[in-house]
């Protein structure tokens, strides 16, 4: 069935009338990332992608297809330092562009809609890089494109209190592939996550960013579930809702 909130599904007096109602675009990007043995690959891009398909929800708008690229690491890596990069630095199957082609293809993308005459835009990374990165645009274009508004950020910026306020009563569940990122995960792909796996990754031969954990955060995993994942993406998206609103107010 069609989703008439999805670019992709929208015949064009469709996306015009949706457009007259609310003049909001959401898109989200990621890279695909190793999260270890026990996410599947596309853990960063579709989590973003599900937090603004969510808060579209509440919103309403427009949902631009996903993104699939981002840099690697924070700083993000130049052409340069990517192309020299050898693969165990950059933890295969995990593929990445250089953060000069990512801001350059985030700018331009924004600027195209800016140009469509959408008013305010939601740019939402799922990868703290390209989270990190949206925020430097942000700042760097003061929130604006041309005649549009937008907000640069992602899953990190969007909910970053509420897991560092869980972990201080719930240790070890921060972190990358770890506990609150599985359960994200879960939440809307459970064919995506298998739990068991995750004890593998340390004696596993492949690489992993998740190796240099410790054996506590590694075993939390095991206790990744929809419940939480669903409680966050639920405030991800109404924040994000929100933030969009009261742009378009403003």
């Amino acid at each position: 069935m069609r989703d008439l909130h999805k670019w992709e599904d929208l015949r064009p007096e469709e996306f015009y009338e949706e457009f007259e109602r609310r003049p909001l675009v959401y898109w989200a990007c990621g890279a695909m990332e190793e999260h270890g043995l026990h996410n599947a690959l596309g853990v960063d891009p579709y989590t973003g992608y599900e937090i603004c398909r969510r808060a579209l929800g509440i919103s309403g708008g427009i949902l631009y297809p996903l993104v699939p690229f981002a840099p690697a690491g924070w700083p993000s890596l130049s052409r340069e330092q990517l192309r020299g990069g050898g693969p165990n630095d950059l933890f295969p199957p995990s593929l990445w562009v250089s953060t000069e082609l990512c801001e350059r293809i985030y700018v331009e993308l924004m600027e195209s809609m800016a140009d469509l005459g959408f008013k305010v835009c939601i740019a939402f990374g799922g990868h703290w890089p390209a989270d990190g990165l949206l925020q430097q645009i942000e700042k760097q274009h003061k929130g604006r494109i041309g005649n549009m508004k937008f907000w640069g950020g992602g899953t990190w910026r969007i909910l970053q209190d509420v897991v560092e306020k869980k972990a201080a009563n719930t240790p070890n569940i921060d972190g990358h592939g770890m506990m609150w990122e599985t359960s994200l995960v879960t939440a809307f792909r459970p064919d995506w996550v298998d739990l068991e796996r995750a004890v593998d990754i340390k004696q596993s031969p492949l690489p992993s960013q998740l190796k240099n954990e410790s054996d506590a955060k590694i075993a939390e995993i095991a206790n990744a579930n929809s419940d939480f994942g669903n409680h966050l993406l639920g405030i991800a998206a109404h924040r994000l809702a929100k933030l969009a609103a009261g742009m378009l107010e403003n």
